[in-house]
């Protein structure tokens, strides 16, 4: 009887088995658009710098965006928070999570930036980071040598390192103590 049983059960398993074909048969796919193939691949792409926050100071991190990456789009990087492989080397944004860039603009060296009210979620050293990592992000940019801020498309004063508000325009070195150099 358990030969019986050991009998069935091996036939059983052999049934299930995946049929073997007798030669190769060619496949067709579909590798779709070069050019999305190129960007998949790294090719086209722009090592841009953005600052994140590791022990409540502001570190470097370089990010790889389509070229010609656009202010616009570092601050959308930026806006979106730190990536898996950021958030295990112990990376993370002071931005709140949910706030969204509603427009930049660039005119003599200032960028005026608007981002949505999620932005004002959070205060104290929080705040002072999340402000700092939005300056020394445009700022890294190419002909963007100040940043003002607006919420919902009003200006808005932000705190300084310095303990003050500013309803002015300000620069990376408003924050530089807060920079891990």
């Amino acid at each position: 009887m358990t030969r019986c049983v050991l009998l069935l059960a091996l036939l059983a398993t052999a049934a299930c088995g995946i049929p073997v074909d007798t030669s190769p048969e060619a496949i067709s796919v579909d590798l779709g658009d070069l050019g999305e193939i190129e960007e998949a691949t790294g090719a086209r792409l722009a090592a841009v710098s953005i600052y994140l926050v590791r022990d409540d100071r502001l570190v470097h991190v370089t990010r790889d965006l389509p070229s010609p990456a656009q202010l616009s789009d570092v601050l959308e990087s930026l806006v979106s928070g730190e990536t898996d492989p950021e958030d295990r080397a112990g990376l993370r944004s002071s931005i709140p999570i949910g706030t969204e860039l509603r427009g930049v603009t660039e005119e003599g060296g200032v960028a005026r930036i608007d981002l949505s009210s999620d932005f004002a979620a959070v205060g104290g050293r929080q705040e002072l980071l999340a402000v700092a990592q939005v300056v020394f992000t445009a700022t890294g940019i190419e002909g963007v040598d100040e940043v003002v801020f607006e919420l919902e498309g009003m200006p808005t004063d932000v705190p300084t390192s310095s303990g003050a508000l500013a309803d002015h325009p300000v620069t990376a070195t408003d924050y530089a103590s807060l920079f891990e150099g």
